[in-house]
């Protein structure tokens, strides 16, 4: 006699670090380019290829968002590139900032009274300041000027010399700000005071007029007392920019409410036991936002954290700046590695994806225990132990109810793999095909950059950039409530709520051997009627997306036997459009056969 048996959605995600033989309901052992929701699990998105900044990988992402300017920019290991948007996809952007050494950067956008800010530091170049008002500028120990000019003959050289033909004036080239006949220099290094039209020349032949009726305008201050050079990383703490002084025990911090000035410096070796330097900073807090309560967090290399409250590291009294603790991690993952959950401030470790206010808490033996990976710890593990090169960074994406782990690739063979949490219920799975040496959220839109030197753009579209996306979801081994009975699986029917087309294969492996079938051929998408990818005239733009209605009420043979059943779903998409195809749950009818003795 038929019975009916129902394997719901893995709604409980990705899970690997349990006992087959009791494996975690509603659970997969294998789920990629599937997302776990509290209802199903949905189809991701595709990805495009945006821009391309040169040969080099993409290391870094920065973003800037005040007054209604919304821009990113992709470096490299030498420059700084607008890809906002780009001309095409293959020619590289001119390099808004090029002569750099390093492009794995840190950077905070931060509004002062003066105006609002990218605040960029890399450990080996001068600290990069962005403004709308003078674009990028390096800042060193030296105050910044803007020269703008007219009527410009010869292009002027960075790093030489200007000087004023009328008034004797000489000062060192910054940065030429160059738009055809007219543009500014950056300058530093001012003798004499340059006047209003007089010819202003440069050593390398540059020419052109002064325009400055009002004279030169002061664009930054100078950071002084350390070296911008040195600094490796920054964050926003209560008002006040710290950074870390790359390779040391010492971080320093600006005054309140300014991105230059005097920094101060707080030395760490006394607090430390276990060697390295400071990697990195941040904040973290005792209730959902920024407040009193909140607390600043020092991170170490060898996974060490030292904990202070206070608003005024200068101060002298413990209510000013206290040490509340030392605390012991395990080794984190890169400096861009945390997202802030609420309060709580997220770290990447070789553990797995640690939150602060446990690591306060336990022994850092104990603290995989304890992680929001947890789940997939073995996993984990061995990416964090095969990709420990290169750094890794976690983004999470609110209105996508996700965060995202990019793992880099470091070695060649390694796969272009991320891993993904959502936000809502914990559950993991793992997106194949996105190659994200870096990751970065940017006017709700999500990048990532790859070690060809290209940006792109995920949850786009149907597919991978011409290229398919297979979905794979593998069960959990299930004994389908008769433990140690064989039994055969006879037929299969799954649910799906869809509004667009795709070719689902079901299948089943048994006995615990994974075993797939070739995965099914992608359903037609279609053309695509999206703004920038739909033919003009054929396309409609203004057209409302179909509802996604109940799908896959077809029974399907199977004839599989054994003692433990893993249900499969493959489908292969290649679509025009964003997917829109959940999974619900597989109805099945069996058999049980009798107990071996």
């Amino acid at each position: 006699m038929a019975n009916p048996y129902t394997f719901g959605a893995p709604v409980a995600g990705w899970v690997t670090n349990q006992s087959l033989v009791k494996s975690k309901p509603f659970s997969a052992q294998t789920l990629e380019n599937f997302v776990p929701t509290s209802t199903g699990i949905i189809e991701r998105g595709g990805s495009i290829k945006r821009a391309t900044i040169g040969s080099n990988p993409v290391e870094s992402f920065i973003t800037y968002n005040a007054g209604g300017t919304k821009k990113i920019w992709a470096c490299d290991i030498n420059t700084i590139r607008d890809v906002t948007s780009p001309a095409d996809n293959v020619t590289p952007p001119a390099a808004s900032v090029s002569g750099q050494t390093s492009g794995y950067y840190s950077y905070v956008n931060f509004t002062t009274s003066g105006g609002s800010f990218v605040v960029a530091v890399n450990g080996t170049d001068f600290l990069q300041l962005y403004s709308t008002t003078f674009d990028w500028t390096a800042v060193n120990g030296l105050a910044t000027y803007r020269l703008n000019f007219d009527a410009q003959t010869v292009n002027f050289t960075s790093g030489g010399t200007v000087t004023g033909g009328t008034s004797g004036a000489v000062a060192t080239i910054v940065k030429n700000v160059d738009n055809g006949a007219t543009g500014s220099l950056i300058i530093q290094s001012i003798t004499g005071t340059f006047v209003d039209n007089e010819n202003i020349t440069g050593g390398a032949g540059g020419s052109a007029t002064a325009n400055i009726p009002g004279g030169v305008v002061q664009v930054s201050s100078a950071i002084t007392g350390v070296a911008t050079s040195a600094l490796s990383h920054v964050w926003l703490y209560r008002n006040r920019l710290f950074f870390i002084q790359g390779g040391t025990m010492k971080a320093s911090y600006l005054p309140v409410d300014s991105v230059t000035g005097a920094l101060g410096t707080i030395n760490l070796s006394g607090v430390f036991q276990r060697g390295g330097s400071l990697l990195f900073g941040g904040t973290w807090s005792l209730d959902a936002g920024d407040g009193i309560d909140d607390k600043c967090v020092f991170v170490t290399t060898e996974g060490e954290a030292a904990i202070y409250e206070g608003s005024n590291p200068a101060g002298s009294t413990a209510a000013e700046w206290n040490l509340v603790g030392r605390y012991d991690l395990t080794t984190p993952m890169g400096k861009r590695a945390t997202m802030r959950a609420g309060g709580d401030l997220i770290i990447a470790t070789k553990e797995g994806l640690v939150p602060i206010s446990v690591a306060i808490n336990k022994d850092a033996a104990a603290l995989s225990l304890a992680a929001i990976s947890r789940n997939i710890e073995p996993d984990w593990k061995r990416e964090a132990a095969e990709r420990i090169s290169l750094p890794w960074e976690v983004i999470k994406w609110p209105d996508m109810n996700y965060a995202i782990v990019s793992l880099p690739i470091s070695a060649e063979g390694q796969a272009a793999w991320s891993f993904v949490v959502n936000l809502e219920t914990g559950a993991w799975c793992k997106f194949v095909g996105w190659a994200t040496r870096c990751i970065e959220l940017h006017d709700n839109r999500l990048f990532f950059g790859t070690n060809d030197g290209k940006v792109f753009e995920g949850e786009i579209t149907g597919n991978d950039d011409g290229q398919p996306i297979y979905y794979t979801y593998v069960g959990n081994p299930d004994h389908m409530k008769s433990i140690g009975r064989l039994k055969t699986v006879h037929q299969a029917r799954p649910t799906f709520l869809s509004s667009t087309p795709f070719n689902p294969r079901i299948s089943f492996s048994v006995n615990y051997k994974v075993e797939l079938p070739t995965a099914p051929d992608a359903a037609d998408g279609g053309s695509a009627d999206l703004w920038d990818s739909g033919q003009w005239d054929v396309a409609l733009w203004d057209q409302a997306a179909p509802e996604a209605t109940v799908s896959g009420g077809q029974w399907i043979s199977i004839g599989k036997t054994g003692y433990v059943m893993q249900p499969q779903l493959q489908i292969s998409g290649f679509l025009n459009r964003r997917p829109d195809v959940e999974f619900v749950q597989l109805d099945v009818t069996f058999e049980n056969g009798g107990v071996v003795v």
